[in-house]
Order: C-alpha cells, then sequence, then structure tokens
C-alpha cells in the first residue's frame, strides 16, 4: 500500500498538482489543519548508539520541508491554533510544526533552520528528563541492548522473555539488536502497571552493561535539553508546552498517577518558563477519543488541546476534537513527492505505527 502511495505521490509531484491543489485550497480558505510531528534533527551513523527513529529528518530535508511550506502554507503558533479550534478563524493553509520530547538537536539543530524561514514551532516536553537529568526510557533501552556484549538475554521482569542479540562483531546484529529493542519497546508501551524503573534496571543487570547516574547524566547531557536550553527555545518565539512528565503512555497509568502525569508537567512548565502550557502532546501519540478517563484527567489537568500521533490532517468541518488533533508523523525516509503530497493531499497521509 506505501509503495503504491510512493507512485502515486511521484506521477502528481512531476505534473505539480499538488502546488495547484494547495493554491486551490489557499483561494477557497479550505478548512483542513495540518500538524507535523518531529521529534529530533540529525544524521545518524550505523553505529549511533540510541534510537535512531526518533531523528525524524536531517538538517537538509527539514530546510527542504520547510522552503514547500513556506511557498504554499501559513505556519502558526500555538495561540492561533487554540484560537481556530474555538471558533476563531485560520488563515489559508495553516500548518503547526511540532517537536516532541525536548532533544538537543531541537536548539542546536532545528532553530536555525526555523529562524531561517521566520517560522513558529511547538516544543512538547517530558519535564522529567530535562528536570532530573534522566536519559529517555527508549534511549536507554537501545543504549543498553546496542551496549551489550551477550548473544542472548533472559529477560525476567515484567515476565519472562528470551531476546537473541547476536554477536557483536556479526554483520546482522545491527538488525537483530535493533528487532530486540523494538520489542521491549513495545513491552513498555503496552504493559499496565510497568515499574519502569525497576525493568530498565533490570535490563542493564542482565545486559551487563555498566550503568550509573553519573554515567546517565553525561548521556542526557549530550541529547537533552536543560530547562535553560529550553527558554532559550521559548526567548526565541517557540511555544514550549506539555509532553507530561515521564513520557508513559497514558493507557497503561492508573487513574491515580495521571495528575502527576499531566498536571505536574503543566506545573512544571509554567515554573520554569514562565507561560502557561495549553496543550499537551500524548506520549506515544494513542488517541484518547474513546477514553472518558484519560480525557477527563487531561481536562482536570487544564488542557485545552490534545494531541495524537494518528497520522492524518483535520477536516475543520466535521468538528475536529480538540482533545484529539491528528498529527502527520515524520519520518527520513519521506521523499519529498511524499511530502509534498501528504501536505497537499491528505489521503497520501500514511499511518506510521507507534
Amino acid at each position: 500500500m506505501r509503495m503504491s502511495r510512493e507512485r502515486v505521490a511521484e506521477l502528481l509531484d512531476r505534473s505539480r498538482a499538488f502546488d495547484v491543489i494547495l493554491r486551490g485550497r489557499a483561494r477557497v480558505r479550505a478548512p483542513i489543519l495540518t500538524v507535523l510531528c518531529y521529534h529530533s534533527v540529525g544524521e545518524p551513523g550505523p553505529d549511533y548508539p540510541f534510537d535512531p527513529e526518533v531523528i525524524d529528518v536531517t538538517p537538509d530535508q527539514f530546510r527542504a520541508q520547510l522552503s514547500y511550506l513556506a511557498r504554499h502554507c501559513n505556519v502558526i503558533d500555538i495561540d492561533t491554533l487554540c484560537q481556530g479550534l474555538s471558533g476563531g478563524k485560520l488563515p489559508s493553509n495553516p500548518v503547526l510544526i511540532t517537536f516532541d520530547d525536548g532533544y538537543l538537536s531541537c536548539l542546536d539543530t532545528a532553530l536555525p533552520i526555523l529562524a531561517e524561514f521566520g517560522f513558529p514551532a511547538t516544543f512538547f516536553i517530558a519535564t522529567h528528563y530535562v528536570s532530573e537529568r534522566r536519559l529517555y526510557w527508549w534511549e536507554r533501552i537501545h543504549y543498553l541492548i546496542k551496549r551489550s556484549s551477550r548473544v542472548r538475554i533472559e529477560l525476567e521482569l515484567p515476565r519472562q522473555l528470551t531476546l537473541e542479540l547476536g554477536d557483536l562483531g556479526e554483520p546482522g546484529s545491527r538488525d537483530t539488536r535493533g528487532s530486540a529493542a523494538r520489542r521491549l519497546l513495545a513491552l513498555v508501551k503496552s504493559e499496565k502497571g510497568l515499574d519502569l524503573d525497576a525493568f530498565l534496571d533490570h535490563l542493564a543487570q542482565i545486559a551487563e552493561v555498566a550503568w550509573s547516574d553519573e554515567i546517565e547524566g553525561r548521556i542526557t547531557d549530550e541529547l537533552i535539553m536543560g530547562w535553560d536550553q529550553v527558554r532559550a527555545l521559548h526567548g526565541a518565539g517557540m511555544d514550549i508546552q506539555s509532553h507530561t512528565r515521564s513520557h508513559r503512555v497514558l493507557q497503561t497509568l492508573p487513574p491515580e498517577r495521571l495528575a502527576e502525569e499531566l498536571a505536574g508537567s503543566r506545573a512544571d512548565i509554567e515554573r520554569e518558563v514562565g507561560t502557561p502550557a495549553r496543550t499537551v502532546a500524548y506520549p506515544v501519540g494513542y488517541s484518547i477519543r474513546d477514553q472518558p478517563i484519560l480525557r477527563r484527567a487531561v481536562r482536570d489537568a487544564g488542557y485545552e488541546v490534545g494531541f495524537t500521533n494518528a497520522t492524518g490532517v483535520n477536516y475543520l468541518w466535521r468538528d475536529t476534537d480538540p482533545l484529539d488533533v491528528r498529527r502527520i508523523a515524520m519520518g527520513r525516509e519521506i521523499s519529498m513527492p511524499m511530502f509534498r503530497g501528504q501536505v497537499a493531499m491528505p489521503p497520501l497521509a500514511y499511518v506510521r505505527r507507534t
């Protein structure tokens, strides 16, 4: 299915159809809202020790994508979005650029490129990691799996699980270890009531990889912004919003933890940045459309808008649910014809599983 969409995108792109569509949408002010979701900007090499899949775009790709938006779209900020979802007018072809988590590349790499075009962007921060200088749990999993000298590990928490890693010197080991890491990520994303700290400590032990507060702090400083850097983003005109505190999938948490994650993150941002957090991006991006407990918790925490990663655009004439706003998940594998197609022709926005 994806290959057929790629082919359609290539053919339409050659004919400049996407440019024509966007010009037509601008004239009739079609009520379509596009939200792009990035995480990090960079160029991971073959020996990159962390999760390469969160590096959604290279600097050159990002610049090319913003150049296309500059020609055909109006990039908006959070205040404009909130007003539009509350019944106010949005500009033609509105696009919101968002970044999740709080990677250092947001400041070092993404911000200068955004500044070239004068574009605002919204950065959703997982505040626990910024405050406590802890490594994101998915990055720690990748690091431990890739650094382990074991060819196989036997997991006992939260359940017994055997993972083949392969010999570090074997050509296929990189793929084998990537697959093992993805299985562990899926476990964390789905396991209800998981003691995450105990799980990660157990993984480090059975992987036989040295781990300490000092090691974690050093790695964290290489990857994740501190509050001074988050404030620098805000000072440059960027919006700082919530991505919860610990980036746990909300559906896996007991109800009593939700206020800490949602309201706690909002309080962290308001205290450190001095601006109200009006919106939240749900970790991993699962929809909460049919989750009344989660919807109530989001509202009780004071958020006006919630973002998913249910890939697609938002058709405002269908009464877009403000707590379930869709985003298009970016990725380095997305070609420029496909990027242009996803912005111009919503059916080309394919789903990327989270």
